[in-house]
């Protein structure tokens, strides 16, 4: 890393600082996951002090170029991988991702009865609704945890005919003959709380990427709700109009 800050300019040390962190992982010399030095070697190097170092890392933090994890430091974040959303596309994020090159591993979590009304409002259904957590990872690192309701009645013994390993869209037509579309998405933000931290190792409070909304069949029959939790530093959503 350069340690060369110029006390006589007018912009702010701790910008100084980050800019030349960000110019060392944009050229390679540090590479994502990499461990950046702790606080007090940064100040030693850049003779700023720690306050100085931490205001830095925080702006990168904000930008999504690092992430702290308490107790462990802070460490170069990979670059965010693109997911295009679009209507007329088939609603399967796993076999998008593949089809994009990336390496997608997924495990399946928790299977319940969701008694919500909400949910089973938006599904049309006056049966029961299990609900799917699956925590999927691309690249081998931790992307999203994807949560989705369906009506029991409509697909009987899913538990026993998927397993979280393979694609819920590619089951869901094998299995039983339909064919997943997006019919609407909400896009917002929120800080993780500790259930997001836990399985998308971030910090509680960092910044996730919500997109939720339903699926729907060929014949625009309400199929699925669906909510994916990514991390903020590592999803990023393209809407296509067209």
């Amino acid at each position: 890393m350069s340690s060369e800050v110029n006390r006589h300019s007018p912009l702010p040390l701790y910008r100084q600082v980050a800019s030349a962190i960000e110019d060392e992982i944009a050229s390679g010399a540090i590479e994502p996951g990499e461990k950046l030095p702790g606080e007090l070697e940064l100040a030693e190097r850049y003779d700023v002090n720690r306050l100085t170092v931490r205001s830095a890392l925080a702006e990168l933090g904000q930008r999504g170029l690092i992430h702290t994890v308490h107790g462990r430091g802070s460490y170069v974040s990979a670059p965010a991988i693109r997911h295009d959303i679009s209507g007329h596309r088939e609603a399967s994020l796993t076999r998008a991702m593949r089809e994009r090159g990336h390496l997608v591993t997924q495990r399946l979590l928790n299977v319940r009865n969701d008694d919500s009304a909400e949910i089973a409002r938006a599904l049309g259904t006056r049966g029961r609704v299990r609900r799917y957590e699956l925590l999927r990872y691309v690249d081998e690192a931790p992307w999203t945890l994807t949560t989705t309701w369906l009506p029991e009645r409509r697909f009987r013994r899913l538990d026993r005919r998927w397993r979280g390993d393979d694609s819920l869209y590619d089951v869901l037509e094998r299995e039983y003959g339909v064919r997943m579309r997006r019919s609407e998405r909400t896009i917002r933000t929120e800080a993780a709380g500790p259930n997001d931290a836990e399985h998308l190792m971030v910090p509680v409070g960092f910044p996730i990427l919500v997109m939720e909304g339903v699926n729907v069949d060929e014949g625009g029959k309400p199929v699925a709700v669906v909510e994916h939790r990514g991390r903020g530093d590592r999803v990023q959503f393209t809407v296509r109009l067209d």
